[in-house]
């Protein structure tokens, strides 16, 4: 079959012929349509994810969107190597279907980058509604989708932090941080928009960003009451570094807990299924959206290299 084949960490994937897969245990296989390059697909090819393989070559993708044995359309997930997504045919682990009013190539793109909100939103954060939320890097795909995400939880307030000014300046938020300002500066802006009224905190970039954000929140006044119920601050990535400084000062002066949301700590099977049917019946909607382009496989190698820039996210057509 033709296939995204990865030979080399840190090398561009390549279009290639590949075995078939089997199928294994409860797995489905699904002739695949379309599926989308995403950051974590990057990130694995280039070795940088502690997910990347350790046994080469390996097809590329994690999720997509084709036609199972029964000719349904679904969105599937195919997570064991060395078989992946972008592939005619791949073994999927586990399907949801499609609705119909739903284009292909955005089905393929949506869930991604809307899970990549969702679940540090609700599943890890305990996103309430009327809560107040902190998205760090909103300017980025799965930013502007957890902006959206918040809203359609109940988020009373959503503050976005971000360097594209003029992005922030659209996504509707009742405040915004522009992240390129100075250190002392940014540390300055957040204590401003946050005051004593923040519940959550999203963050897809740690790094400075996350160093400064975590300053403005600890207290200083022993005196001070400070927030009756725990801020909840949620790693999803590391886009601007992987190692941040952590003051032990910080974690008794503040009334922070520390989370992560990746792929050791997604919600059981039944519940991921159900999230992923609602973001693809809000997409469906018109509810959720995320900018594409596509490109044929023949293509992928083009379509790799842009994905570290583009703000539509690329789309692989099979």
């Amino acid at each position: 079959m033709k296939a995204v084949v990865l030979d080399r960490l840190g090398g561009l994937p390549r279009p290639a012929d590949f075995a078939e897969p089997d199928l294994q245990g409860a797995e489905t296989l699904v002739r695949v349509a379309a599926a989308a390059i995403k950051p974590i697909d990057r990130a694995i090819a280039a070795g940088t994810h502690y997910a990347s393989p350790r046994a080469l070559p390996v097809v590329c993708g994690l999720d997509g969107v084709g036609a199972d044995a029964a000719g349904e359309r679904v969105y599937f997930m195919a997570t064991r190597r060395p078989y992946g997504a972008m592939a005619e045919l791949a073994p999927a682990a586990w399907t949801v279907p499609v609705p119909g009013a739903l284009d292909t190539a955005a089905a393929a793109a949506v869930v991604n980058p809307a899970i990549a909100a969702w679940l540090p939103l609700e599943w890890r954060g305990g996103l309430r509604p009327g809560q107040s939320v902190l998205i760090l890097g909103a300017t980025g795909n799965a930013g502007r989708m957890a902006v959206m995400v918040a809203r359609l939880l109940g988020a009373g307030r959503v503050v976005a932090a971000g360097r594209n000014r003029d992005v922030l300046a659209g996504l509707g938020a009742d405040a915004t941080v522009d992240l390129s300002l100075p250190r002392e500066d940014l540390v300055a802006r957040f204590s401003a928009v946050i005051g004593d009224g923040l519940d959550v905190v999203v963050d897809y970039l740690w790094g400075m960003p996350a160093e400064a954000l975590l300053e403005s929140l600890t207290k200083g006044d022993l005196h001070a009451a400070g927030q009756a119920t725990p801020i909840r601050f949620v790693s999803v990535g590391e886009m601007a570094g992987r190692d941040i400084t952590l003051p032990s000062a910080l974690l008794r002066g503040s009334r922070i807990e520390l989370l992560g949301s990746g792929t050791a700590n997604m919600p059981p099977l039944d519940r991921m299924k159900r999230i992923t049917a609602d973001i693809l019946a809000l997409a469906a909607e018109g509810r959720l959206d995320v900018g594409i382009e596509r490109y044929p496989l023949a293509d992928v190698a083009r379509a790799w290299e842009q994905a570290a820039t583009a703000d539509r996210r690329p789309v692989v057509m099979i």
